[in-house]
């Protein structure tokens, strides 16, 4: 592994899981955004890199589902990794060819995420 610091911008409407992701990813040795929205996702996005996108189906604002097409947009090779409550929306976005780097259903285990994360962002070394 290189001694790159990756930047993972976390969204998550929920106070606790969005502290969670950054307390963990944090220690991680990971550089994390943690916003509560998909707008402020894409203000993050035209401000900052970022190396990969973890984030919430259901959010204010804009949900994951008009959010990831807006950013495949703009960052087609943005990995995106999706943890949420509703199993079905999950697959309606894979089905609608927007590619997802993973896919965990609420209540995730931590330790699979990062694993996949991990994996994810050892493909961009």
């Amino acid at each position: 592994m290189t001694n790159r610091i990756f930047t993972i911008l976390v969204a998550e409407d929920e106070d606790s899981s969005r502290y969670l992701y950054q307390e963990e990813l944090s220690e991680e040795g990971y550089k994390v955004l943690a916003v509560q929205n998909g707008l402020q996702v894409l203000g993050t996005l035209e401000d900052q890199p970022v190396d990969l996108l973890l984030t919430d189906i259901q959010m204010p604002d804009m949900n994951a589902t008009e959010l990831i097409p807006r950013v495949r947009a703009e960052h087609p090779n943005l990995p995106i990794i999706i943890v949420s409550a509703y199993k079905g929306l999950g697959e309606e976005l894979q089905a609608g060819g927007h590619r997802l780097d993973g896919f965990f259903l609420k209540p995730a285990d931590m330790g699979e995420i990062k694993k996949r994360i991990r994996e994810v962002l050892q493909k961009q070394v």
